[in-house]
């Protein structure tokens, strides 16, 4: 019996010589703004009189970098007082207990110097914190966005008194909202598009970092992270920029991936 042909419709013969694929979903587009997550003022753990500045607007720095430093002198002597003591009662201590590992010292004295050991050290640890807290540092790496201090300022520890505000350039983020029917689509971890309004022309790379595991009932919207890859949009890019994120989706795309 011979075999039947039959006859494929146009479209599908089509996909079949050509190896042709069906066409993707339209992209998902959202407004949004850069913004970074360290971003913070900073301010003084130390009751002082603000004598250098070592930053000025736009600086940046590494950290731990000195921002500005409180007259300091009388932290210094401390250190050093304390530091003398602990030489002292180290070399107390040292004696002591060879003495009693001769058995030529009696336990109870051994503690004594051993404690006065330990206190005079810690005494000298002290002493270096607060020489420490006299000096203003940066806690992370970025540029000084903000600067209201001033040589000859009295400032006090633990006041609202901010003196410098440090920005971190990267990473850069994105929130958008997806829609309940997009939510599909969108999985953590898939490639997405940074198009800045004021350059249309660019596009920077980054990845969906983090998909909210709750929908808010007003909005219908879930809150999604973007994070744009190391080196994207440097010196063109800051917290900030507005523009559109858009995530090329695929047909059939998988169950959106939540946070835990």
């Amino acid at each position: 019996m011979g075999l039947r042909k039959v006859r494929l419709p146009a479209l599908l013969t089509f996909i079949f010589l050509t190896g042709a694929a069906f066409p993707a979903d339209p992209p998902l587009r959202f407004d949004t703004a850069l913004f970074t997550k360290n971003d913070v003022e900073v301010k003084s753990r130390l009751t002082g009189i603000i004598e250098q500045i070592f930053v000025d607007r736009g600086s940046w720095v590494k950290k731990g970098d000195p921002l500005a430093r409180l007259q300091n002198e009388d932290f210094a002597l401390e250190v050093k007082k304390a530091e003398v003591s602990m030489e002292e009662t180290k070399a107390e201590y040292q004696r002591a207990k060879s003495l009693f590992d001769q058995k030529l010292l009696s336990e109870s004295e051994y503690d004594l110097k051993r404690l006065s050991n330990e206190r005079a050290e810690t005494q000298h640890q002290i002493a270096k914190v607060e020489f420490e807290k006299s000096i203003i540092k940066a806690p992370f790496p970025g540029v000084v966005a903000e600067l209201s201090a001033k040589i000859g300022q009295r400032v006090v520890e633990d006041e609202n008194t901010p003196l410098f505000r440090i920005t971190a350039l990267e990473p850069l983020l994105a929130r958008i909202l997806i829609t309940e029917e997009q939510l599909p689509q969108v999985t953590s971890g898939m490639k997405a598009d940074f198009v800045p309004n004021v350059a249309t022309g660019k596009s920077f790379v980054g990845r969906v970092k983090w998909i909210s595991s709750t929908i808010d009932a007003a909005s219908g919207t879930a809150q999604a992270i973007v994070e744009l890859d190391p080196g994207q949009g440097k010196g063109l890019l800051k917290p900030g920029t507005s523009g559109k994120v858009i995530l090329r989706t695929k047909p059939g795309q998988g169950t959106a991936a939540t946070s835990p």
